[in-house]
């Protein structure tokens, strides 16, 4: 195995990620979990395969030492997972009860997973190190965090009133909705979106392991294209046991509708210099201000997939992504 990841790192790390949350999702269709709260979590952390194999493929590939104590690291882990498990118990999202020993076994699993990937950018082997360092670099210029933060909510803002404009309907109503967010419940659940739902799980395998690796060998949009579809493969399982509602028309518009939205996933990581923080910031984003934000209606999921493609085309133009990056790998 170790021979097949040092040959072909790119196959090894999707057959890794994909077999790694596969394996924990197909159980739940076949041992189906009644209890919801227990479902979520154990979803979530099958949701861990890409990290866990970029971290995997990464000590293959390079397993010396990058000469950070392991005291370091572990004492790191244990501050994280009592940070992390809070949020994980107390998570709405998952509605548990905190007198069931299942439940929080469980957000003890998800809190050590999370801490474990965190910890990653003090640990001892140096190819995770080195993959990982970048989580950690977060002195960068302050623009790449506003992109990331703020882009993607102010998409939706953006389309939900070119919704009302378009309607000839009331500005107001909106405005008032927006106005009731309260502050600190929408940092609280950015921060558990961070932590453990989604980003952490995700990204240290596809931009931080992925994304570079194909961009050594084409350009950031074909690049963009392969690494998209695997994203939206290895999300498929997800349909079936009850994490998002089964619809068949869903599952086939992943594959269409994805392309806008990774080119410019890809366009920031380049342009924030392969930082692996910029990206976590921005999944974490898309997926914490749909919850936080008024819910769409009417045409408004249509212009925000319109400004999403102006978007894609215009970094595409601007930074000529057809053209082939020398990126490590």
């Amino acid at each position: 195995m170790k021979e097949i990841a040092r040959r072909y790192p790119l196959p090894a790390f999707f057959l890794t990620a994909f077999a790694c949350s596969w394996i924990v999702w197909l159980c739940l269709l076949f041992f189906p979990v009644k209890n919801t709260s227990h479902l979520l979590l154990i979803s979530v952390i099958g949701a861990f395969g890409p990290a866990i194999a970029a971290i995997v493929i990464s000590s293959i590939l390079n397993n010396g030492s990058s000469g950070i104590p392991l005291v370091k690291r572990w004492g790191f882990f244990a501050l994280l997972v009592c940070v992390i498990f809070p949020f994980a118990a107390w998570w709405p999202l998952l509605k548990g009860d905190p007198k069931d020993p299942l439940f929080l076994l469980l957000c003890a699993i998800l809190s050590v997973l999370s801490a474990f990937v965190i910890s990653g950018v003090l640990a001892r082997n140096a190819g995770v190190q080195d993959m990982m360092a970048s989580l950690g670099a977060w002195r960068i210029c302050p623009v790449w965090y506003l992109i990331a933060l703020f882009s993607w909510p102010l998409l939706l803002i953006g389309s939900s009133l070119l919704d009302k404009i378009f309607g000839a309907r009331l500005l107001t109503p909106y405005f008032a909705e927006l106005a009731s967010i309260k502050p600190l419940s929408a940092v609280i659940l950015y921060i558990t979106i961070f932590l453990l739902g989604g980003p952490l799980q995700e990204e240290p395998g596809w931009r931080g392991f992925g994304l570079p690796r194909l961009q050594a060998r084409y350009n950031p949009i074909v690049a963009s294209i392969i690494l998209g579809f695997f994203w939206q493969l290895w999300h498929i399982p997800l349909y079936f046991i009850g994490f998002y509602p089964f619809d068949t028309v869903q599952i086939a518009l992943r594959f269409v509708e994805f392309l806008p939205g990774v080119i410019v996933f890809t366009w920031l990581y380049n342009r924030s210099g392969g930082n692996l923080l910029i990206a976590v910031v921005f999944h974490a984003s898309i997926d914490a201000f749909p919850q936080i934000l008024p819910a769409q209606s009417g045409r408004g999921p249509m212009f925000f997939d319109l400004l999403i493609l102006i978007w894609a085309v215009t970094v595409i133009i601007t930074d000529r992504m057809w053209e082939r990056r020398h990126a490590a790998g």
